[in-house]
């Protein structure tokens, strides 16, 4: 494997979160019990929306759909979320089974979102996201800009498809979609989905991690002209096919 210079282009300094769930009782935990605020909609058929919660300058996005959905498996296995105000850690179940702590900021490192996420192969998981993706060593914390992760030595072998209940993917945000592609695939990861077009509003591609943990970019049109690529409603069955069995386009 032949290793370009380190990281991407951050466009944004945190990471969004992503869950699936065909669970309608999700949104209301979110915001009642852990005082995430709703954002906005975004409707991509009858039957499925991403719903975006503010939570310290990044999303929590819950894709919710009536449709019933089968249980995911991933290595994302827990949330850290800090807020000014709290004095001891508080700990959540979401509804969907998903680990979530509430804590002081600073603590264990985390000063706006952490996600824990377990993997085969720490050194391999790590260096890829160093080399790759530009995250950094903050005084023994991994951080991408200001988002912590902490790998640890388990998960499953191969993650499930998107379209699982779970919390299955994270969000990195550039400026340059299709360069951020390559330089991903180029330096460990596995090609899922390439560049696609989403009306006006971004461009976003899908990896697998080396773990096979689901990572997705985004380039959004505040950052600069959105490149010449497909539109995803072009492509929708293929999409639809993608994430209900994990095929690469």
């Amino acid at each position: 494997m032949t290793r370009t210079e380190p990281g991407v282009a951050l466009a944004r300094p945190t990471l969004d979160i992503g869950l699936f769930s065909d669970n309608p009782t999700m949104a209301a935990f979110y915001m009642n019990e852990i005082g995430l605020p709703f954002v906005e909609a975004l409707p991509h058929s009858e039957t499925y929306s991403e719903n975006f919660y503010a939570a310290n300058g990044a999303s929590l996005k819950i894709n919710a759909s009536t449709e019933p959905m089968g249980q995911g498996t991933s290595g994302y296995c827990g949330l850290i979320i800090a807020r000014e105000g709290v004095t001891a850690a508080q700990r959540f179940v979401d509804p969907d089974g998903l680990s979530i702590a509430v804590v002081p900021p600073g603590n264990d490192g985390v000063h706006q979102m952490g996600i824990v996420c377990e993997v085969p192969d720490v050194s391999t998981e790590r260096a890829f996201l160093i080399d790759a993706v530009g995250a950094h060593d903050d005084e023994g914390v991994l951080r991408i800009g200001e988002t912590a992760l902490f790998l640890r030595t388990g998960g499953v072998s191969r993650p499930t498809p998107t379209w699982r209940r779970g919390f299955n993917y994270y969000v990195v945000f550039v400026r340059d979609i299709g360069r951020a592609h390559q330089h991903l695939l180029e330096n460990g990861a596995e090609h899922s989905a390439p560049p696609l077009r989403l009306a006006d509003r971004c461009a976003f591609s899908w990896v697998r991690t080396p773990s096979g943990n689901w990572l997705e970019l985004v380039q959004y049109a505040d950052y600069g002209p959105l490149p010449d690529v497909p539109r995803a409603a072009d492509r929708s069955p293929e999409i639809i096919r993608w994430r209900e069995t994990g095929e690469a386009l």
